[in-house]
């Protein structure tokens, strides 16, 4: 975000500090409103403005410049959620974690909350880096392993193919990871590079000695997890059960992804999961493939020298990146590269 506040701030012969203890703002948050690195809340900027002697829409623009959030997704998260966010060309793209922030035994990393209608973001937030949206767990795990600052820092959204593929559309976010059946991948309405990632199987998993057929999941006898209507492993299901009469008695709530659908398998919830071969093996589930799928990575073509799209793609094309995924068991990575 473009501002002036650095340069009136001089020109008042103001330090950062300065500036900080008028405003009762922190020093922290001065250097990352200047920097372009935080979007002040209407209270902060308000403070700022009046420091300064001038209106917010002299130093900050129109309101509505000063902060252009959107949800990555399209749709804004429930109220007081924690979110991360990235710049994205002139927008904010914001999106809830999971699980309201848990991360396994510890909290996970938030760059702000949700309130009343908008993006409030801690004084330290960091909200350069790539936004990536998909389904593809690998995503989580390249993450970890890029800087978790900076713009090679990766903001992994969980997505399926079609959401990711809309948000890609709608310039929400860098680049999208989609998968379907080789030949019959979804295709982009905006250039994009493509990449292929890897190729494994969608299919059924289920507890070892429990029924699983197709039949009795289009009957409704067994309780699924299923994924959303956009999910490509949901329209492989579709297709599956489509000599059964189809999935209108199928039971059972959408799943997040992969690994929630396997998750609920193996904790009782649900009778059987659509998910992928790599999900369902580190749960220990059996696992019926039902279609093999390829798996890509899209980077909007204006973004494609962006620092986090070079850093990505140096990382998930490195050996060691692909032995890490093929320890999961059900990846092939042999022809990973551009596609």
């Amino acid at each position: 975000m473009k501002n002036s506040v650095a340069d009136r701030r001089k020109t008042l012969g103001l330090t950062q500090t300065e500036l900080a203890l008028a405003s009762q703002l922190s020093r922290p948050l001065i250097s990352a409103v200047e920097t372009g690195r935080h979007v002040p809340s209407v209270k902060a900027a308000l403070a700022i403005a009046e420091v300064l002697g001038t209106t917010v829409e002299d130093v900050f623009g129109e309101p509505d410049a000063m902060e252009n959030q959107v949800p990555a997704l399209g749709n804004p998260p429930p109220a007081d959620a924690p979110i991360v966010a990235v710049r994205v060309g002139d927008l904010l793209s914001y999106h809830p974690l999971p699980d309201h922030g848990v991360a396994g035994a510890s909290w996970d990393r938030a760059d702000g909350l949700y309130r009343n209608g908008r993006v409030e973001l801690f004084e330290d937030a960091d909200t350069s880096g790539f936004a990536v949206a998909g389904c593809e767990p690998a995503l989580g795990l390249a993450a970890s392993l890029l800087p978790g600052t900076g713009p090679q820092r990766l903001v992994a959204i969980p997505a399926s193919t079609a959401a990711a593929i809309e948000a890609l559309n709608s310039g929400r976010i860098h680049a999208a990871v989609v998968h379907g059946r080789p030949g019959h991948l979804r295709r982009n309405a905006r250039p994009v590079r493509r990449y292929h990632l890897a190729g494994w199987k969608v299919g059924l998993a289920s507890r070892v000695g429990l029924p699983s057929g197709l039949e009795q999941v289009a009957r409704g006898k067994l309780k699924a997890a299923q994924r959303d209507a956009g999910a490509e492993s949901q329209r492989a299901l579709d297709r599956a059960l489509a000599p059964y009469g189809g999935a209108a008695l199928l039971k059972g709530a959408p799943a997040t992804g992969h690994l929630d659908a396997a998750r609920r398998v193996a904790d009782g919830l649900v009778d059987v999961g659509v998910t992928m071969e790599a999900a369902a093996l580190v749960y220990g589930l059996v696992f019926a493939p039902l279609e093999d799928h390829q798996v890509e990575l899209r980077i909007a073509e204006e973004w494609e020298d962006h620092p986090g799209a070079k850093a990505l793609l140096d990382l998930v094309f490195s050996g060691a990146f692909g032995r890490r995924l093929e320890a999961f068991g059900g990846y092939d990575v042999s022809q990973a590269g551009p596609a």
